[in-house]
């Protein structure tokens, strides 16, 4: 016998509406999984992030270490890179502020012919970047022949938190040149030229 049409689109959507609906352990185990995949992707996204800002906050440094040197050249003239909170004026924290400037008479001041040619301010809040040389000059001088003013040193990035895995360095030869520091060992902890971890 057979049945009318009626009754079996009935039936039919009966059956869709079942076959469309989760049963509450079926969200509970998809729940769990992605919550799971979740707490596995933070930390990894954490390194990731922290990686990048290692790598940029390095960077930034290196960017003002090259444009001192090729303004001194380009000017002819001594240039200073140092950091600043007030216009003009060298001193405060390189993880501020920086500025470059071109230096006729070496004071490390802005002063007769002198001229500023950039301010570079630091990429990110908390982070820190020291600069270490003979004498702790808190300064850089680059001469017209593209070198150092008799320095050489080095500069240390820490992460907000201090981790030592996130500590980038460069060093700075009195030639003008610069080499990063990387990781020998490959334990995740870059090291220094003697082969230590960096520390922040």
């Amino acid at each position: 016998m057979l049945k009318p049409l009626g009754e079996t689109t009935l039936l039919k959507e009966q059956v869709l509406k079942k076959s469309l609906a989760f049963t509450l352990i079926e969200l509970v185990v998809v729940l769990a999984i992605v919550a799971l995949m979740t707490g596995l992707a933070v930390p990894s996204v954490y390194r990731i992030l922290e990686s990048n800002k290692a790598a940029n906050g390095i960077n930034w440094i290196l960017m003002a270490i090259h444009l001192a040197r090729r303004s001194a050249v380009d000017y002819g003239t001594m240039t200073t890179l140092c950091p600043t909170e007030d216009d003009g004026v060298c001193g405060g924290r390189w993880h501020n502020r920086v500025m470059v400037f071109t230096d006729h008479n070496a004071d490390r001041r802005v002063n007769g012919t002198d001229k500023i040619l950039t301010y570079l301010n630091f990429p990110y809040q908390g982070a820190t970047l020291s600069w270490r040389s003979f004498g702790n000059r808190q300064y850089l001088q680059m001469t017209p022949a593209g070198f150092t003013n008799f320095q050489n040193g080095n500069f240390v990035y820490c992460s907000e938190k201090q981790e030592p895995q996130f500590a980038r360095q460069i060093l700075l030869n009195r030639q003008g040149r610069v080499k990063k520091a990387r990781d020998q060992d490959g334990d995740g902890i870059w090291e220094d030229k003697l082969g230590k971890p960096l520390r922040c």
